[in-house]
């Protein structure tokens, strides 16, 4: 769209207990209430990876149980996007939590996953990660029909990278597309595509990229990042590293380079298990204000809303 976003309010104090911010509030029957009916709500959440250990706690206690109280994150929102760090197919599972083996970052999701996100909200996930393709073209096949079954746009294909979703809102169109350092590298191309899209579109680039643990981007994702701004995009987020990283506003377009892990079982130190959750107030002028949350990764294999942080950082210069 083109707009100048409003300033992001900053807040000490973590979000679902203070409900303080300007877009929403908190409601005492636990769910987020928006203040301005005439904005549109689109959250953005990081890495889901539903094999390993949140397996096995799922096949216990169910894939819905996975995402704890996270939900009410959601609430009210139009659109709810991450990052599907895997295939879902009907093969058996051959990475084990226990087993650091080499098929330790081999996954694979239950089907039972696409129809769990459906039913806590999850309206899109980006497939440009590296581990879309570890059961091969059949599984990556497979992995659209449980998609499509249940409702659930995908973007960011290793066969069409470049083709994004489209997803009318009251009005507003708003454009998903993928960027990743695998299968959708080019960000020449990504960036023509963008140059063509609608003035009033809303046009977000979710990028797989960055080093993995380290909680600075590093230059070639600010390059990218910047480049997709010139070219159009209103926002840019990511996803990739496992921890969160640093965020900055460049030509009034909000930049956050990793949101970290959402659904994960990684817990060997507090970077990893602590994961942040993005929300846009979308005005219809096209200005936004985004507002930040946080999630911690728990040892029963649950997501749980957390005090882990209280903001992301502006990228250190």
């Amino acid at each position: 769209m083109k707009k100048m976003p409003a300033m992001l309010t900053l807040i000490g104090v973590p979000l679902y207990i203070l409900g303080a911010f300007s877009t929403y509030v908190f409601a005492p029957e636990g769910t987020y209430q928006n203040v301005n009916d005439e904005a549109l709500y689109l959250v953005f959440v990081g890495d889901m990876m539903f094999d390993r250990y949140v397996r096995s706690r799922a096949e216990e206690h169910g894939y819905d149980a996975v995402f704890g109280d996270t939900p009410i994150l959601f609430d009210g929102a139009e659109v709810v996007v991450g990052n599907l760090e895997g295939p879902i197919t009907s093969n058996v599972s051959v990475s084990d939590w226990k087993d650091s083996g080499p098929n330790h970052y081999t996954f694979t999701f239950d089907s039972q996953v696409a129809s769990s996100m459906q039913a806590v909200g999850v309206t899109a996930v980006t497939l440009a990660n590296n581990h879309i393709l570890n059961f091969g073209t059949s599984g990556y096949l497979e992995t659209k029909e449980w998609l499509t079954a249940n409702n659930v746009a995908y973007f960011g294909t290793p066969d069409n990278p470049y083709e994004p979703v489209r997803m009318e809102v009251d009005g507003t169109e708003i454009v998903l597309y993928a960027f990743d350092t695998w299968y959708a590298r080019d960000a020449s191309e990504l960036e023509k595509r963008i140059a063509t899209e609608k003035e009033d579109s809303f046009i977000v680039v979710y990028a797989h990229w960055g080093d993995e643990y380290e909680t600075e981007p590093n230059n070639g994702q600010r390059e990218y990042a910047r480049a997709f701004v010139d070219a159009g995009a209103d926002f840019i987020v990511g996803s990739h590293p496992h921890v969160i990283q640093g965020k900055e506003e460049y030509k009034g377009v909000w930049i956050y380079y990793s949101l970290g892990n959402f659904i994960f079982d990684q817990y060997f130190n507090d970077a990893v298990s602590c994961g942040a959750v993005v929300r846009l107030s979308l005005g219809k002028d096209g200005t936004y204000t985004p507002t930040e949350s946080f999630i911690s990764l728990e040892r029963d294999g649950t997501t749980k809303v957390s005090s882990c942080r209280t903001v992301i950082p502006f990228v250190t210069d």
